[in-house]
């Protein structure tokens, strides 16, 4: 029986020749990546304990950038550089204010995160580091601390499932509307498996849309999701990666417990929301609702991608005077990048803010100007629409693609991208 991507990767980390589903391992783990979070810092001083290797650490400032709040930038990042400092974690691996960016973006375009190992992440999206053909998932609350002391992972070999990918997305289509669909056709189904993608239609997509779609892992049901090691990415990570790697590909006969098919071709821009991720329809039947805030950004979105083609949208448009438009550039890597292309001079034309980079309005604890009052709809690109995250529980989130939000918000209402695409 052929082994899948997934059993190669954790047989390799767990030092055996092989493994199978269900099988439990000890995972050696590569690269740990924390967002700007300190809960098991005070754990490890009261102890008196070490980190497991300083070097395999990486701190990325995203969430916490108001002062204001009791759990904020003002006590959380100085405890941060401290515990770097005293554990000897380099500097360089503290992403900080002009570095910074998301923790699954940043390790992802710095080389950190690398095909065939265990790249593990300390917040809920960490799955997004799938599409660098490697095991990645979520540590979050105390299985944070085992692995900063130890550097393993206590694993369940877990089944995979097949996701096969065949022809183009259309144009206008993005990352989040493939989650999307993903979501509808398939979230009561993969039930916590591993999803591995495959298929002549990969080497169609983007780094960055295949990152948007391993993003959604957790909301479609998957414990993560691993992409190929193809050309496109062997390529994009050439001039990133810090060490060398050994892509890792499924045996021609891996066994799936289940396999899916998709032409890439009959992908559509789709809405989730309001309140529920799982209420996912067409833009088309949703045409015509007003809006009063537009938002680009956080883990689901922000890439170079998304605002590209969400630039291409506003160009020559003004955003509706009824909406508040705010774009957040996912790192300052991608800000800069956007920058140089003239990409923000773009939004910043048409009347949207762009802000610095981070998690921005996804939650309204996070550093942003908009922040949501009573009674306000907003379609935006971010990651969840739970009532009140971004502001008043009173207030709608709808989610779609940068181009749903770039183009709904040039017409005060939701619309598609099509008829503002040439």
């Amino acid at each position: 029986m052929g082994r899948t991507m997934t059993a190669k990767i954790l047989a390799k980390a767990a030092s055996a020749q092989s493994v199978d589903a269900g099988d439990v391992i000890t995972a050696e783990v590569d690269v740990l990546a924390v967002p700007d979070t300190e809960r098991f810092i005070d754990f490890i001083n009261d102890n008196q304990l070490k980190v497991w290797d300083p070097r395999r650490i990486v701190f990325c400032f995203d969430h916490f950038f108001e002062d204001w709040l009791p759990s904020g930038a003002v006590r959380k990042h100085p405890k941060i550089r401290q515990f770097a400092k005293e554990q000897g974690i380099p500097e360089e691996n503290i992403y900080d204010v002009g570095r910074n960016g998301l923790s699954h973006q940043v390790p992802v375009e710095e080389g950190w995160v690398l095909p065939g190992t265990v790249s593990l992440g300390a917040d809920t999206q960490a799955a997004t580091m799938g599409a660098m053909n490697c095991f990645t998932i979520p540590t979050l609350s105390s299985g944070t601390t085992s692995v900063v002391l130890t550097g393993r992972l206590w694993q369940v070999v877990p089944e995979c499932v097949s996701l096969r990918l065949h022809g183009r997305l259309p144009r206008g289509v993005l990352g989040k509307d493939v989650v999307y669909r993903l979501i509808k056709d398939l979230g009561g189904v993969i039930g916590g498996r591993v999803v591995e993608v495959s298929g002549p239609g990969v080497e169609s997509l983007p780094v960055d849309v295949r990152m948007a779609i391993a993003n959604g892992s957790i909301q479609m049901g998957a414990q993560t999701i691993v992409f190929p090691a193809d050309r496109v990415l062997q390529e994009y990570l050439a001039p990133r990666a810090r060490g060398p790697f050994t892509p890792v590909a499924p045996d021609p006969d891996a066994e799936y417990s289940d396999t899916f098919d998709y032409d890439l071709g009959d992908f559509e821009p789709l809405v989730s929301g309001p309140h529920d991720i799982d209420l996912i329809r067409p833009v088309s039947e949703l045409a015509g609702l007003t809006v009063t805030a537009a938002y680009i950004g956080s883990c689901a979105s922000g890439r170079f991608e998304d605002l590209s083609l969400a630039a291409e949208i506003l160009r020559n448009r003004r955003v509706h005077p009824d909406v508040r438009m705010v774009v957040t550039p996912i790192s300052a890597t991608v800000a800069q990048q956007a920058e140089e292309a003239g990409i923000l001079q773009v939004f910043e034309s048409a009347g949207a803010t762009v802000t610095r980079p981070g998690c921005g309005a996804c939650y309204h604890g996070n550093a942003s100007p908009l922040k949501l009052a009573d009674g306000e709809r907003c379609v935006s690109a971010s990651v969840e629409n739970v009532a009140g995250r971004m502001g008043s529980a009173s207030a709608e989130i709808y989610l779609g693609s940068a181009a749903v939000v770039a183009a709904s918000a040039a017409a005060g209402r939701l619309t598609g991208p099509a008829d503002c695409l040439d």
